[in-house]
This record gives C-alpha cells, structure tokens and sequence, in this order.
C-alpha cells in the first residue's frame, strides 16, 4: 500500500472506504448467498468465542506497531530537530574565528542548510537514493584542514568537531527513517490479520442482514484506518503526515538575522 503515500488525504480515505469497506461488505453478501441463515447461527457460540480471542490478539498487534511506528516518526522527527540546532550552532561558533576561516565555514553552512530546504527534503518525499550523496564533506573538510593559531581557536575548533557529529550523526538517521520501512513479516502479519479478522466475522449470521452489513462496514473501516495510519507513521517524510522542513527553515533564519547584525556592528 505505500503507493497510497503518494495520494492526498481524501483519496486515502475513498479508497479505504472502497477496498475495505466495500470489500468486506462485498465478501458478506457472498458468504450470505452460499451459505444458509440457519447454518451460520449454528456456529455462534464457538464462533463468537473464537472470534473475541482472535480481536483481542490482532488489536494487541495493532496497538503494538502503531506504537513502533510513532516512536519511529518521533525519533525521526528529533533528529532533524537535532541536526538544525546544531547547524545553527556551527553557523554562530563559525563567527569566531579569524577571517577567511569565518567567511568560509559560514558560507558553506548557509550553503547546506539551503540544499537539504530546497533539493534534499523534496527528494525524500519522493524517495530518491540520490539526495543524500554530498553529505557534509565540504563542512568536514574545512574544519579539519583549519589550523588555529592560539587555544582559544583550539576549543573553537573542538566545538566545531562536535557539532559536525552531531550533524554527521543526525543526517544519517534523517536518511535511513526516510528510506527504511518496517519489516516485511510485520506488514505480512498485519495484512494477513487484517483479511482473516474480516473473514471470520462472515461466520456469523444476523437475522437483520442490513445491520450486520452496517457492524462489518464500521469493523474493517476502522482496521483500514488504523492500517493508513501505521503506513503514514513507518514513513516519517512521504506520504500526507510528514516531518516538516521547518526546524531548517528556522535555522536558515536566525543565521540570517545573526549575519545581517554583524553587517550593522562593523558598518559605521
């Protein structure tokens, strides 16, 4: 289903509508139409017992991957978090040093905090093995090749390192959460729980057919619903609920407004 990603949220919903809705409703009739009323009523009693046990355990499953899938979007949303933070760190510490150790490093954070903006993060979105190439080399290289003059560039430079692993570490994370999913045998599960959970509720038979079709479209509406929302989690930067790029955005703004000051200090 991760072609569902790609779609906006009312497709989303239609189309859980239709599949699972409609698809279960459609599994009842037939179910209906082959197998006698008065046959049906026979299994109740084992049927409903088994079909409480078997709930019980697939609503546990449930419970447990959205869980998964939240902490997996909450830690990737605190790495960007962390990655921006310390961007704008390296921009201020940058600041320190004596020209053209300054005017360099500063540039070249400016210039990586508006390519993961403007080229990294729409690449994500859609999932290209390509964004995450350049990485932080230019960074890397013009701290390590820096060599300070007195101490006090010294522990500059030591800050410089450590935000750098900060920032090496971050992006790392921010490109694995993108590309990874979860593991084939939980969607295996998931979906395979999903259809005989359906299923077994067909072995039921209602005198009223028009309220049990209305109690089977709610029940399998609900485990769709459930199933888009773990899709939308397990993949933190596609789909309609994604991290956003803004702890960038708001990074690249105080650099901004930190170089626009020191323009207005020197100036006379």
């Amino acid at each position: 289903m991760d072609f569902l990603l790609y779609w906006g949220t009312a497709a989303q919903i239609v189309f859980v509508l239709v599949v699972f809705g409609g698809g279960s409703v459609a599994g009842l009739w037939l179910v209906r139409r082959l197998v006698p009323l008065d046959r049906l009523q026979k299994n109740h009693e084992i049927a409903g017992v088994t079909f409480g046990v078997l709930g019980a355990f697939y609503g546990l499953v449930l419970a447990f991957v959205i869980v998964a899938a939240w902490e997996r979007f909450d830690n990737a949303n605190a790495s960007a978090h962390t990655e921006a933070t310390a961007l704008e760190s390296l921009y201020k510490i940058g600041a320190a040093f004596s020209a053209p150790m300054s005017t360099r490093l500063d540039s070249a954070v400016l210039a990586y905090t508006r390519r993961v903006i403007e080229y990294e993060w729409p690449k994500m979105a859609a999932k290209s093995y390509h964004a995450g190439r350049m990485g932080a080399h230019q960074l890397w290289s013009i701290v390590l090749s820096y060599h300070p003059v007195d101490s006090r560039e010294q522990m500059l430079l030591d800050k410089c390192i450590d935000q750098l692993n900060q920032i090496s570490q971050s992006r790392s994370q921010r490109f694995l959460f993108s590309d990874d999913d979860l593991p084939g045998v939980v969607w295996i599960v998931i979906y395979l729980g999903c259809a005989i959970t359906i299923g077994f509720s067909y072995f039921f038979g209602g005198d009223i057919f028009r309220a049990q079709v209305i109690m089977c479209l709610f029940f399998s509406v609900l485990l769709g619903m459930t199933i888009l929302a773990i899709l939308e989690l397990a993949h933190p930067y596609q789909g309609a609920v994604t991290i956003s790029d803004e702890p960038f955005r708001y990074a690249l703004a105080r650099m901004q407004d930190l170089a626009g000051y020191r323009m207005a200090t020197v100036t006379p």
